[in-house]
């Protein structure tokens, strides 16, 4: 992914920058759920690799052009930070088979804390509100963590997946941003999409996934939940998330960083039924804050 450049001095958002920031938080928000129902029937790696792989082969098709004069280093760099992007989207769907997608939401949420922690593992040096920015959020997972006690949130070693989704998407992110050699946006994603799309076909045919796949045992739901990850949540959101980045300032477009978990979380209490717990709600709210203040420090 590049990096957008700072527009401080657009324009006050217009009606239509409203309307696309609110649709890029119901498609990425609503992503989390629609994963959790597409794997209740369908293989978790298999049917993630597959939604990457068509969601980057239509837009590759759609501009044949930006993926022409790639060096080697470019193709290399933007398939590392694919493995590691959609390593963490197949973590997650792995993990949905056990976990709510409204927890799975929270967790992921705290990506931007986890850049800071491994932007301190390589050398920077945080500030002191960086790091109360940094025990703040991880006071919040840590709540959502051990909520199970206060009967929100069921305990599960496999929480600990979806915290390690976080730490690799966090990994790719602090790659992409600190590579001089990373193509255009739109090169980047089809290259990430399908290189990490193919990976997670190859990890889930040596899990034996295939073996397991049962096509008429499979629900109706989960079908269309993979259609819906492959239209709304790669090729929609992409497509709004580019133009936002171009017509309204990155403050704002930044918003969906902390949006889009209560979105998600949201979604799947009220579309799931997935259970609601106070603590769960006091844990997202302290993570929302942190997530947004440290969103707001970077810009």
């Amino acid at each position: 992914m590049s990096s957008p450049v700072t527009t401080s001095s657009r324009p006050r958002a217009s009606t239509a920058v409203v309307l696309a920031m609110l649709g890029l938080w119901l498609c990425w928000g609503s992503s989390f759920p629609a994963m959790r129902v597409m794997v209740a029937t369908l293989p978790p790696l298999l049917a993630s690799g597959t939604v990457f792989v068509v969601a980057g082969i239509v837009l590759g098709a759609a501009r044949p052009s930006a993926l022409r004069g790639l060096s080697r280093r470019q193709l290399s760099t933007a398939a590392g930070v694919g493995v590691c992007l959609l390593g963490a989207q197949g973590m997650v769907a792995v993990a949905e088979q056990h976990v709510f997608a409204s927890t799975a939401a929270l967790l992921v949420a705290v990506v931007p804390l986890w850049v800071v922690v491994l932007r301190v593992a390589v050398g920077d040096r945080p500030t002191r509100a960086g790091v109360a920015r940094l025990l703040v959020g991880f006071a919040g997972v840590v709540v959502v963590l051990v909520a199970g006690s206060g009967g929100g949130v069921r305990w599960s070693a496999w929480v600990l997946v979806v915290v390690g989704a976080a730490i690799s998407w966090a990994g790719g992110t602090l790659w992409a941003s600190r590579s001089g050699s990373l193509p255009g946006a739109r090169a980047a994603t089809v290259v990430q999409l399908l290189v990490g799309g193919l990976v997670l076909l190859a990890i889930g045919v040596f899990r034996g996934e295939p073996g397991d796949f049962a096509p008429a045992a499979v629900a109706t739901g989960s079908w269309l939940a993979l259609g819906y990850l492959v239209l709304i949540d790669s090729l929609a959101g992409f497509v709004l998330y580019n133009w936002l980045l171009r017509a309204a300032p990155v403050a704002l477009v930044s918003t969906y960083a902390y949006a889009v978990p209560v979105v998600a979380y949201l979604i799947g209490v009220f579309a799931l039924r997935e259970p609601f717990h106070p603590v769960v709600l006091a844990g997202a709210a302290t993570i929302v804050v942190a997530v947004a203040a440290e969103v707001r420090a970077g810009q």
